[in-house]
């Protein structure tokens, strides 16, 4: 059984965090004292070791016809694809591929734990929508973010929950997230008394040591005072979880690597313009955040896929970088033991059109794709989720996912409710209003069902 099936949602037993805040700036001592107890016996800030969730978004609009929904020219029709006119999909078990850029040795090597979703119609042309309906399931503002609603059921105590390293990202009020443009300024985030330049450090430990202790007995002392205000027990409170969330980022202190060992940005070029990809490292900072305990969701993204013009080798060579990279990013989880742990969703804002434009380049298409990875996966090897020849989308049976008419045609929404209902997160979603209740569960995770 996967490990995303049942989980608890809380790290902590019997009151979350948050309700001991709220009983013990109401004023209750036995609650202050039982906080108090826990920040500074450790017991509240424990590393997170549950499951992982990862998406992985291909900004701009990728051209899934080129990845893993490929379609050949029909006669008669404006040409789809030029590699089509020497080569046939490419086939890795159950799934199909276009043969272009390094598509096959990575659906060689991942196929077996991937589940294609094809045909999912995000039902806009417009780059925002697209990402607003892709990423949170809604088409209409004010719902958070898949990775946003995890880290908010899984570790929301965490202070490193939930991770923005690039892409888009929503709240809708039910967690903080961080947000990190380069690995190398993440050491100077966390160890403020070690110098950038030079390694050492600005005052002797011992005297960093000794003043931490002394502000945290006078906090402590503070604490269980019987004749505090509410505003005073709230600033203190307040400053014992700034505290903690800055004593726990010690562990991800000591696991940033040497600056030589930290992901480069990769600099190419393709069609005659220039791209730079920070995506490995994001991978990477993404990967040791999760070591440390300190979160369960990120956001990483690669850019540059709105191809206008010259379509073809910028749609190739940045295909070719995102196989590259997610190869990197299964080795490095495997290398630090956390890729039994990790969901790994794709997505993009919407595909290309099913023709080229004068420039040889694709417009925007609403018809796109999703990509599930997980090592293992019970569910893997398959594709769901249909398009016709000319990569229209078509209405699937709700229940046997095969071709019917009067089916269901698949959206971002029919994603979202069916990753909800996997990750564990669909009762979590109801209970704070933020269920898709008004969509079809459609059984994508059924290892026995295809669209095929």
């Amino acid at each position: 059984m996967s490990i995303f099936m049942t989980r608890p949602y809380r790290s902590l037993p019997g009151l979350n965090r948050r309700q001991l805040l709220r009983a013990a700036v109401i004023g209750g001592s036995a609650a202050t004292g039982l906080l108090s107890s826990r920040v500074w016996s450790g017991a509240s800030h424990q590393p997170y070791e549950g499951p992982l969730l990862v998406t992985l978004q291909l900004d701009g609009g990728v051209d899934v016809t080129q990845l893993c929904d490929p379609k050949v020219n029909v006669k008669g029709e404006p040409k789809i694809n030029f590699w089509a006119d020497a080569a046939d999909p490419g086939q890795a078990g159950n799934l199909l591929y276009a043969p272009v850029a390094n598509n096959a040795a990575f659906f060689e090597r991942f196929g077996r734990d991937m589940l294609v979703i094809n045909g999912v119609d995000s039902q806009t042309n417009s780059h925002e929508t697209g990402r607003l309906y892709n990423w949170t399931g809604s088409n209409a503002e004010g719902r958070p973010s898949l990775s946003a609603l995890f880290a908010a059921a899984q570790s929301p105590e965490q202070p490193l929950a939930y991770s923005v390293f690039d892409g888009f990202s929503r709240t809708a009020g039910l967690i903080g997230y961080n947000r990190f443009d380069d690995l190398s300024n993440m050491g100077a985030l966390i160890r403020p008394n070690v110098d950038p330049w030079s390694g050492g450090l600005k005052r002797a430990e011992e005297d960093v040591l000794r003043s931490q202790q002394l502000v945290q007995d006078g906090v402590q002392s503070l604490l269980l005072q019987p004749n505090l205000s509410v505003r005073q027990r709230q600033s203190a409170l307040r400053f014992v979880e700034a505290r903690e969330g800055r004593d726990g980022l010690q562990r991800l202190a000591e696991l940033v690597p040497a600056e030589e060992d930290i992901q480069r940005r990769e600099d190419f070029t393709a069609g005659g313009m220039n791209f730079s990809s920070s995506l490995k490292q994001q991978m990477q900072g993404a990967l040791l955040v999760f070591k440390s305990g300190l979160g369960s969701a990120a956001d990483l993204a690669l850019g540059g896929f709105d191809s206008h013009d010259v379509h073809d080798p910028v749609s190739e060579t940045l295909l070719a970088h995102f196989a590259d990279a997610v190869h990197f990013f299964w080795d490095y989880a495997e290398e630090l033991g956390l890729a039994d742990r990790i969901l790994l969703v794709i997505g993009s804002d919407f595909s290309r059109t099913n023709f080229y434009n004068d420039g040889n380049g694709k417009d925007h298409w609403p018809i796109g794709s999703y990509m599930v990875m997980e090592q293992g996966a019970t569910w893997g090897d398959r594709m769901v989720g249909l398009t016709d020849e000319l990569h229209f989308a078509k209405a699937i049976d709700a229940e046997a996912l095969k071709e019917d008419p009067k089916g269901v045609l698949m959206k971002p929404s029919h994603v979202h409710k069916a990753l909800q209902q996997y990750l564990g997160l669909d009762q979590y979603a109801e209970g704070i209003g933020l269920g898709l209740a008004d969509v079809e569960l459609l059984p994508l995770f059924d290892p026995f069902l295809s669209s095929y």
